[in-house]
């Protein structure tokens, strides 16, 4: 019952770190936190230990745990490994998709172009994690789509800044059908340099991203 209970508290905590509502930097008093979750302090302090090892918060002595902080350099250290997961879950994707998801992932994607014709800017993230998901679960590897499910859980309130969505839609669904192309003719090394990219911070929004980040987070940039 307690680690039902721990496992209950640390999914919301994580949502909530995920989506914003808890930024970088805030506060986790497990009195506070008994409180919220009607629960005594041990599956509160499982929970906080769980997302410590993802790399979500930080155990501090003696004092308050914090949702992580990350540095600026941090954060493209990170989406430099993302890239190159991302690429490699591309590669295997277009090895090993069967002929079932193929089509799935295709279908999705031509979803996705409708979405954006008609303008329905507000389908498109939830559609892209799915598109993203596609190619992961079509890698066929868990041990894979784990990493990078970690590192996006990681990166979620910095991604938030600036590289969320691009104001033209149409540049991501277009190096979405290159990626389509590449996996429905099964050539992994495109599909592996596509998607990489896809995933990579430009070197020219890289300053962009770094002036919103420092403006954000100004406060804790050493």
């Amino acid at each position: 019952m307690t680690v039902t209970r721990a496992n209950n508290i640390r999914d919301v905590l994580e949502h909530e770190i995920i989506s914003g509502q808890r930024p970088p930097g805030d506060r986790l008093d497990e009195p506070q936190l008994t409180r919220q979750f009607n629960a005594s302090r041990t599956p509160v302090r499982e929970a906080l230990v769980e997302l410590a090892s993802a790399g979500l918060v930080e155990m501090q002595p003696h004092r308050s745990a914090v949702v992580a902080e990350i540095s600026v350099h941090q954060v493209i250290q990170m989406y430099e490994v993302l890239a190159e997961l991302e690429g490699l879950s591309a590669r295997l994707a277009a090895r090993r998709m069967t002929e079932q998801e193929r089509s799935e992932f295709e279908a999705l994607h031509m979803e996705i172009g409708q979405r954006i014709e008609t303008a329905n800017r507000g389908a498109f993230p939830a559609l892209n994690k799915e598109f993203h998901n596609l190619i992961h679960l079509g890698a066929h590897n868990e041990v894979l789509s784990a990493q990078i499910d970690g590192l996006n859980k990681r990166l979620a309130p910095y991604r938030r800044l600036f590289h969320e969505e691009p104001h033209d839609l149409s540049i991501p669904y277009a190096e979405h059908q290159s990626v389509v192309a590449a996996i429905r003719i099964r050539d992994e090394e495109l599909a592996d340099l596509i998607f990489r990219n896809h995933t990579a911070l430009r070197a020219d929004t890289i300053t962009d991203f770094i002036a919103a980040f420092e403006r954000r987070f100004e406060r804790k940039i050493a």
